[in-house]
């Protein structure tokens, strides 16, 4: 699955009763083919996507994940969950773990799920 559609299903899978009194920026960076790097915005219920291509940051993300676009696929399929993928080094995270677990019922379904 490329990164571009990977980003288009986070998109729709936004839950913004999950994210109700929280807000974090996120660097999510996808290597790999179909690769790409996107700043996630989450503030209040609301969700911002865009590509960052390179340019510098108004603002330092709080959290900076890393992950290889297969790997994203199997998160992201449910194949693997997030936790599995951090603790074998398939994601990487740069920052408060728990603001990028704080990510799961946000996008996914269940908190043993995923990213």
């Amino acid at each position: 699955m490329p990164s571009s559609t990977t980003i288009d299903e986070l998109r729709k899978r936004f839950k913004p009763e999950a994210a109700k009194n929280f807000s974090a920026t996120y660097l999510i960076a996808v290597q790999g083919e179909g690769g790409g790097t996107w700043i996630t915005k989450i503030d209040d219920g609301t969700c911002e996507i865009v590509p960052h291509e390179g340019a510098s940051m108004s603002v330092e993300p709080d959290c900076k994940i890393a992950v290889n676009a297969d790997d994203l696929e199997m998160i992201m399929s449910g194949r693997v969950s997030a936790m599995t993928a951090a603790l074998s080094g398939m994601l990487a995270i740069d920052g408060e773990l728990g603001l990028a677990m704080q990510l799961v019922p946000i996008f996914f379904d269940g908190p043993a799920s995923i990213f």
